[in-house]
């Protein structure tokens, strides 16, 4: 039986278009339709523990019903660099709007720092993507070289803290540096020691000394790009072999059975379905699940933030005949 189609309810609000980046610290119109005098702004901020409404906000000047503009506090934390936008009209019900999302940065007037590239590579198509809804970068920063950090708003006078949030101990580094200029810092990553980050996903966040602004966390692999070269089995256990493995590592495998191909990995409600034992960034095992059955599989490791680039894809490495 068809499912029935819904009608909107008559003065239900929706926008049309929002900028494509939103300034904290700034403002930004919202332009749309059946927009009250009641009308408030959510502000969903995406972080590294989930969404927050940052809002809502009552916006600054109303051209009724089409546009309303909202001016952000500086208060507002960046995130992961990205924000989704709903208009709820209080006065009518609260009938609610369709989401809208963009990227989300610092004013630089307001002196809020952001991070936009990394190495001279920017935010990937990815960052305004509302499936992943996390900035990120399409290159790999190396231990023992130096990487250098563009945006704006970075702090000349009193210097910056760059956090590399890693798979290290204590979940991250940190380095004291002064920028080259508001818009571009340049640092070493050490290769041995105690500020070495570990090979795997990372993530920069650049912090003003001088009134303790972040900015937006920025994703991006350290030491390796991560793959999968070559799958063998020895028992029940499976080994898999590539770079950029890191205890964050998360595994897909997919297993051809009597109902067709069927992915036992992923995440769970409780963790990885599929929890694999790190040898080194290269190398890493785990027991054949109870489920799988003998034929062609595949396996595929994806790092943290889980986009494309941070999956070892569909190359011929994860293939193997599972016994």
């Amino acid at each position: 039986m068809p499912s029935p189609t819904l009608t909107p309810v008559a003065g239900t609000p929706s926008i049309s278009s929002i900028p494509k980046t939103i300034d904290v610290g700034g403002k930004f119109a919202v332009t749309g339709l059946n927009f009250t005098n009641g009308s408030e702004v959510n502000f969903f901020v995406a972080t590294a523990t989930g969404a927050i409404n940052a809002g809502p906000f009552i916006p600054s000047t109303r051209s009724l019903p089409t546009q309303l503009t909202v001016t952000l506090p500086p208060t507002v934390p960046l995130g992961e660099g990205f924000a989704s936008v709903q208009v709820v009209n209080i006065d009518k019900g609260h009938l609610a709007s369709n989401p809208a999302s963009a990227l989300l940065q610092g004013n630089p007037a307001a002196g809020i720092p952001s991070l936009t590239s990394i190495n001279g590579v920017g935010l990937a198509p990815t960052s305004s993507n509302p499936s992943y809804a996390v900035n990120n970068v399409e290159t790999v920063v190396m231990q023992g070289k130096t990487v250098t950090l563009g945006g704006s708003g970075f702090d000349v006078s009193h210097g910056v803290a760059v956090d590399l949030f890693c798979d290290c101990v204590g979940g991250k580094v940190e380095f004291n540096v002064t920028p080259l200029s508001s818009t571009s810092i340049s640092f070493p990553l050490p290769a041995s020691g105690p500020d070495a980050p570990t090979t795997g996903p990372g993530s920069f966040v650049v912090i003003n000394k001088g009134d303790a602004k972040a900015s937006n966390a920025v994703s991006v692999p350290i030491g390796q790009a991560i793959s999968v070269t070559s799958v063998t089995q020895s028992g029940s256990t499976i080994t898999v072999d590539g770079t950029g493995f890191s205890n964050v590592t998360l595994l897909n495998l997919f297993n051809t059975q009597p109902s067709g191909v069927v992915n036992l990995g992923g995440l769970g409600a409780g963790g990885p379905l599929i929890p694999p034992t790190l040898i080194n960034p290269g190398k890493m095992t785990f027991t054949k699940p109870a489920q799988a059955v003998p034929g062609l599989s595949y396996v595929q490791a994806v790092n943290p933030p889980f986009t494309p680039f941070t999956s070892s894809g569909s190359g011929p490495g994860g293939s193997f005949t599972l016994k």
